[in-house]
């Protein structure tokens, strides 16, 4: 039986305006990726990765094509609607974690859960048990100034998969890690992914990690283009 789709992104197209000419940077990019899937997206620098990104979340918008986060079109949602899809099936991982700095681990973990108005008992609840699953039960009410670097990821981990959404977009996730705390984190991501059905995509520059992902896109010139080699 085949897995449900989670995200699907058609004819994408996304120009910028640079020194009043625009610079093409998205030529009419196909992209799905359904229940569980890990998949990595590659390229050089200044591809329109952290674009397409962008676009998936419905953060920024396509010149041309349709983006659907489980079943709902984004490009046709007003901005409320859009908060709303990102609120209930995304969750965000970032190379600068971007966790409030005057907030304990647990407390940023949660705050997405308060933001749909679950009561503080029970979001608090939510995040203790994942931040446990993710190895960081014992640093619970520490303040992001007293985490490592890798803790720091760990807890941006947990916040993304507290409202158990169907796809997780990472820009970059392991950038500011060290090897053993990026290869740590990538393990992480992918059982995390297997155990909860989560999707996975995953903008990387690092390319010792792609044969954790069931699938890698390389961006370039425009254009995703499946990798078929082995990894």
């Amino acid at each position: 039986m085949s897995k449900e789709v989670v995200l699907r992104a058609e004819g994408i197209h996304k120009s910028f305006k640079q020194n009043n000419e625009n610079v093409a940077v998205l030529l009419g990019v196909d992209f799905s990726v359904t229940a569980g899937e890990q998949v990595a997206i590659v390229g050089p620098s200044g591809s329109g990765k952290s674009s397409l990104l962008h676009i998936f979340a419905g953060l920024d918008s396509a010149d041309h094509g349709s983006v659907c986060v489980a079943g709902e079109d984004m490009g046709a949602a007003h901005a409320d609607e859009r908060a709303r899809i990102r609120r209930e099936n995304m969750g965000f991982v970032y190379q600068r974690h971007h966790l409030l700095a005057e907030f304990s681990a647990v407390e940023n973990v949660a705050m997405p859960q308060r933001l749909r108005g679950i009561s503080d008992q029970n979001a608090r609840q939510a995040a203790a048990a994942l931040l446990e699953q993710v190895g960081m039960g014992h640093r619970l009410e520490h303040l992001p100034s007293a985490l490592s670097g890798g803790e720091r990821q760990r807890v941006a981990v947990a916040r993304a998969l507290v409202n158990k959404p169907s796809v997780v977009l990472t820009d970059e996730p392991t950038g500011s890690l060290d090897r053993d705390s990026a290869q740590q984190l990538m393990s992480l991501l992918s059982a995390l992914s297997r155990e909860q059905s989560t999707a996975f995509v995953v903008v990387t520059h690092d390319l010792s990690m792609l044969e954790q992902f069931d699938r890698v896109e390389r961006l370039e010139r425009g254009v995703l283009s499946p990798i078929k080699a082995a990894l």
